[in-house]
C-alpha cells in the first residue's frame, strides 16, 4: 500500500514538473501603423511601407534593433514575435515559456534602454549647448575685433574724406578726360578701319579686273604669236622654195652656158683639124 502511495505521488509530481515545462505565455493584439507597445524592457514600434503596403513590427532590444516583416517570425531575447496583417490592422503575436509584461507606455524604471537612449540624448545636447557656449564667445570677440575694425575705418574714411577728396576730383577728371580721348581715337579708329576695309574691297575688285584683263591679253598675245609663226613659218617656205628654183635655174643655166662653150670649143677644135 504504502509502496503504490509513493508511486502515485511521484507520478503527480512528474505531471506538474511537465505541465510547467510545456506551459507557454503567449498575447495577440491588433495595433495601427505609428503604434507602440514594449514588451518587458523591449520596444516595439509598427510600421508600414506605403509604396509595397507591407506591414512590419520594429524591435528595439538594448540598443540592438530587428525588422520583423508580415508573414515572418523572430524570437528576441527568449521572446517569439509574429507579425500578420488583417486589412490595414498589424496583428502582433507574442510568445514565450516565461511570463512577459505588455504595456503600451515605457515604465519609467524597467525600462533600461528608455533611460540609456535619454542619458546618450542628454549627453549630446550637453555637448552642443558646450560647443553653441564656445561657439558663441568667439562670435562675441570677434564681434568686438569687427566694431573696432569698423571704427577704424570709419575715422580713416572721414579723414580721407577729408584730405583727400581733391586729389579724387582731379583723379576723376582726369580719368574722365583720358576716357573722352579714348572714346574719340576709338571712333576714328573705326572709320579708319571701316575706310580701310572699303579700299580693301575696291582693291580686291580692281585686282580681280586686272587678273581678269591680263589673262585675257596673254591669250590674245598667243594667240597673235602662234599666227605670227603660222605665217613667218609660211613665208619662210616661200622663200626656200624661191631659193631652190633659183638655183635650179642658175644651175640650169650655167650648165647651158657651159654645154655651148664646150660644144663651140669641140667645133673650134674640129675646124682646126
Amino acid at each position: 500500500m504504502k509502496r503504490k502511495l509513493a508511486l502515485s505521488i511521484f507520478i503527480l509530481l512528474y505531471i506538474c514538473i511537465l505541465g510547467n515545462a510545456l506551459a507557454i505565455y503567449s498575447w495577440t493584439g491588433k495595433l495601427n501603423a505609428g503604434d507602440e507597445l514594449y514588451i518587458n524592457n523591449m520596444n516595439i514600434k509598427i510600421d508600414k511601407d506605403i509604396s509595397t503596403n507591407v506591414t512590419a513590427a520594429i524591435v528595439d532590444h538594448e540598443g540592438e534593433v530587428f525588422l520583423i516583416k508580415e508573414g515572418e517570425k523572430r524570437e528576441v531575447n527568449g521572446i517569439e514575435i509574429s507579425v500578420s496583417s488583417f486589412n490595414d490592422y498589424a496583428i502582433i503575436h507574442i510568445s514565450s515559456k516565461d511570463p512577459f509584461e505588455v504595456k503600451f507606455t515605457p515604465g519609467i524604471l524597467t525600462n533600461k534602454t528608455l533611460i540609456e537612449n535619454l542619458e546618450k540624448e542628454n549627453q549630446k545636447l550637453k555637448e552642443q549647448v558646450q560647443n553653441l557656449t564656445e561657439e558663441k564667445e568667439q562670435l562675441k570677440d570677434e564681434n568686438k575685433a569687427l566694431k573696432r575694425r569698423v571704427s577704424d575705418l570709419e575715422k580713416q574714411l572721414k579723414e580721407a574724406k577729408a584730405q583727400d577728396i581733391s586729389k579724387l576730383q582731379a583723379q576723376v577728371n582726369n580719368l574722365t578726360k583720358e576716357n573722352r580721348e579714348l572714346k574719340e581715337k576709338i571712333a576714328n579708329q573705326t572709320q579708319t578701319i571701316n575706310s580701310l576695309k572699303g579700299e580693301n574691297s575696291f582693291l580686291k575688285q580692281q585686282n580681280n579686273e586686272y587678273k581678269s584683263l591680263i589673262s585675257t591679253l596673254l591669250e590674245e598675245q598667243a594667240q597673235k604669236s602662234e599666227q605670227s609663226y603660222i605665217e613667218q613659218a609660211k613665208k619662210e617656205k616661200l622663200w626656200g622654195s624661191i631659193i631652190i628654183k633659183t638655183i635650179i635655174t642658175a644651175g640650169g643655166i650655167v650648165a647651158l652656158i657651159g654645154f655651148l662653150l664646150y660644144r663651140g670649143k669641140r667645133s673650134w677644135e674640129f675646124g682646126g683639124l
